[in-house]
């Protein structure tokens, strides 16, 4: 946990996970041990609160509440003798969007499963169903018990019931699907696991024919193919299908005239051709394959990124990529190019601390300069200041995260100017009838103008 300062403010930032908050200067001061005004007791209180409760402080030498993660922990170690080989027992929940995520994730990796050698046992609100190795009607019923306990830390959990070793409790998407991949015998270490968001969920509903595997500097990456030229695209970009289970980071589909490539939710690219979609497809994998192997200094951020020739670049939320994308050929008309990389690296310029993307041709040589940055406001609340646009767009940076990498940032950041408004008002900036580099000429935050 860092304290990056913003002028007066500051965020609090965790490097390990997608983590950050806020500081005003007040809420920094304190933070930092300044005794609150008799007025602002009950924010003082309510501030540590939540900061203990998203882990960035510890709780010292209050007790803490209990989790109910010990009593999951003890009723799996209960059941440990119902398991005639290794069970994983998974609280499920029909409103939950991991859970509906993770159903898919299973849907699309059926081949893998029907030659597991363990047991996933599903429990919901309707009872369980069950995948890999058979388990007696019994056991069934036991073990379901168990899962209606896993349920009580969130959905979805699970414990892991393996003969002669430890339970395992597993709380979450990322720990559950990790578990997965390592009973089917994949490495989880080097196998990406995303995590989902309502987008991601609504375009992994529907069924796929299969899931392949590409290999990207030794880490494992699942794209899922509906149609035959979906698995030939992938296939000629070096997926192949693969004993271990393997969690859906891309999709490709062809639903109409179009050979659409998804990044979990985010549309990265409508092509014409399979040939473009391929190009596309490359390019996004050797962006995984960078990320892998990053270089010092480099800065990745989970973000969208614009560029107009090899002159000027606008960041922007990735929530506006799907939109952005479906009017590319608007944008190519003004000359800027979205690119689909899974994240934007970005490098500051010695001595000037300015952020440049890596050339095109030649990713060690600098490329687009970073001129602008295109963000949402809040959807409720005042209207926010300078500093907390920039402290959430310091949260876009892709974690784990060293120190340093922070500080780098938030110092190419400040002199940025900062536009507000939606991927509409966005769109009709980009497209005005003006010069790209008109973006760099105030350093204060603005609305977008339409």
């Amino acid at each position: 946990m860092i304290v990056a300062e913003l002028g007066s403010a500051g965020v609090l930032l965790d490097t390990g996970r997608p983590a950050a908050a806020y500081l005003n200067s007040t809420a920094l001061g304190w933070l930092r041990g300044r005794p609150p005004a008799a007025e602002h007791q009950a924010q003082h209180a309510q501030c540590f609160a939540r900061w203990r409760a998203a882990g960035f402080i510890t709780p010292g030498d209050q007790a803490s509440a209990p989790t109910g993660h010990g009593d999951v922990a003890v009723e799996g170690a209960a059941c440990a003798g119902l398991a005639p080989h290794p069970v994983l027992v998974l609280a499920m929940a029909a409103d939950c969007g991991f859970c509906t995520q993770l159903s898919a994730d299973l849907a699309a990796n059926t081949r893998r499963l029907t030659r597991l050698d363990a047991s996933v046992l599903l429990v919901d609100a309707d009872g369980t169903s069950l995948l890999g190795r058979p388990l007696s009607v019994l056991c069934r019923q036991q073990l379901a018990g168990l899962g209606q306990c896993a349920a009580k830390l969130g959905t979805p959990s699970g414990v892991l019931l393996t003969p002669g070793q430890p339970t395992q409790v597993l709380v979450g998407f990322t720990e559950v699907s990790g578990a997965l991949v390592a009973l089917s015998g994949a490495d989880p270490r080097t196998t990406i696991v995303e995590a989902p968001t309502s987008c991601s969920v609504n375009v992994a509903a529907q069924p796929v024919d299969a899931v392949l595997t590409a290999r990207v500097n030794g880490t494992r990456l699942g794209i899922a193919v509906r149609g035959h030229d979906a698995r030939e695209i992938a296939e000629a970009s070096g997926a192949v299908l693969d004993d271990g289970y393997t969690p859906v980071t891309l999709t490709i589909e062809r639903p109409g005239t179009f050979h659409l490539l998804f990044r979990g939710g985010e549309l990265l690219t409508r092509a014409r051709t399979p040939h473009a979609l391929r190009q596309t497809l490359d390019g996004v994998l050797a962006g995984y394959a960078r990320y892998a192997s990053p270089e010092r200094g480099n800065i990745p951020l989970l973000c969208g990124v614009a560029v107009h020739g090899e002159e000027h670049a606008v960041l922007f939320p990735r929530t506006w990529m799907s939109d952005l994308v479906k009017h590319a050929r608007r944008l190519e008309q003004t000359g800027w190019q979205l690119r689909p990389e899974p994240y934007t690296l970005l490098r500051p310029a010695p001595g000037t601390g300015v952020l440049h993307l890596p050339a095109a041709s030649r990713p060690r040589q600098p490329g687009p300069a970073v001129t602008a940055i295109l963000t949402q406001a809040p959807q409720t609340g005042t209207p926010p200041t300078r500093a907390w646009l920039l402290a959430s767009i310091v949260n876009w940076l892709a974690r784990p995260a060293a120190i340093d990498t922070v500080h780098s940032l938030v110092a190419s950041l400040e002199p940025l100017p900062i536009h507000i408004g939606t991927w509409q008002e966005a769109l009709a900036h980009l497209t005005r009838p003006t010069a790209p580099e008109d973006d760099s000429a105030s350093t204060s935050s603005g609305s977008l103008t339409t």
